[in-house]
């Protein structure tokens, strides 16, 4: 829906000029840049308080897009209701996102708030403004807010102040040369002990930064039980001569590579939270 924290981050990264295409899932996300309906996508992929989205690691290895940018949204919850008339007392139900509601929980307790599991932010704001819901408060975006006509009552009721989202911007085709280049890729090793390390030593070898690694079980396999797939974040251009010659060694002794691009990557928080307190 639009004031999802997705568009959010859009806006973020793009500036607010932008038009933006809601999808109601990763899939129709991935197949709307696919088919050229969006130019950009903008795909959350972890949450520092949730941990990863593993959905969005999945259908990374279903389509074949690649990685062009990377930001990190600043999440602040919000809750938001229609205009009080006068005397009005506020909503004590609030509805939103299971994830939203949790990370929540402190302030909801402390005034006494009903919980309502909605199916995700934006949309929860959208039903309350759509069915005149007096009752109702939600928990989403400033964007939000705006976007609906609703009235924010409280900002940042979440109960972990440093909650930050990071997303890719993901298109068809390489992006443009980055200026603060990180390069992503997913591998998959035989099953042998030291492989991992051997594959991961090809980096270290080369002063490589390795910044993530992600495991995730490999779905389509003839291999019956567990067989995992890596997903690797490293420092530096795919075209860079350590970087390239670390790739080419991976390629020797790995079952599979897949580069999925090399892009800027988002500024340090430290930087980000550092611009937020002087604007």
């Amino acid at each position: 829906e639009h004031g999802a924290y997705s568009e959010e981050a859009v806006f973020q990264h793009f500036g607010d000029a932008v038009a933006t295409l809601p999808c109601q899932s990763f899939e129709d996300l991935f197949a709307a840049v696919e088919s050229g309906e969006a130019a950009y996508g903008m795909l959350p992929m972890e949450n520092s308080q949730a941990g990863s989205i593993n959905k969005a690691y999945d259908l990374l290895m279903d389509f074949d897009l690649r990685v062009h940018g990377e930001t990190i949204l600043r999440v602040q919850h919000a809750l938001m209701a229609l205009p009080r008339e006068d005397g009005e007392a506020n909503p004590l139900k609030v509805r939103s996102h299971p994830q939203a509601l949790a990370q929540c929980e402190n302030f909801l307790k402390s005034n006494g708030l009903a919980a309502q599991a909605g199916a995700d932010t934006a949309g929860s704001a959208k039903e309350i403004a759509d069915g005149n819901l007096r009752d109702v408060a939600a928990i989403c975006s400033r964007l939000a807010a705006t976007r609906y006509g609703l009235k924010i009552l409280q900002l940042g009721i979440e109960d972990n102040k440093f909650n930050f989202t990071r997303f890719w911007v993901l298109a068809k085709g390489d992006a443009a040369t980055p200026t603060t280049p990180k390069t992503s890729v997913v591998f998959a090793v035989s099953d042998k002990p030291g492989s991992l390390v051997a594959a991961l030593e090809e980096f270290g070898r080369r002063n490589v930064n390795l910044v993530k690694l992600e495991s995730r079980p490999r779905r389509r396999t003839a291999m019956p039980g567990f067989n995992y797939i890596f997903y690797l974040d490293f420092l530096g251009h795919h075209a860079d001569d350590a970087c390239r010659d670390a790739l080419l060694g991976l390629l020797s002794s790995c079952a599979f590579v897949k580069l999925l691009g090399s892009y800027d990557a988002a500024p340090p928080l430290a930087e980000q939270l550092a611009d937020e307190s002087e604007g």
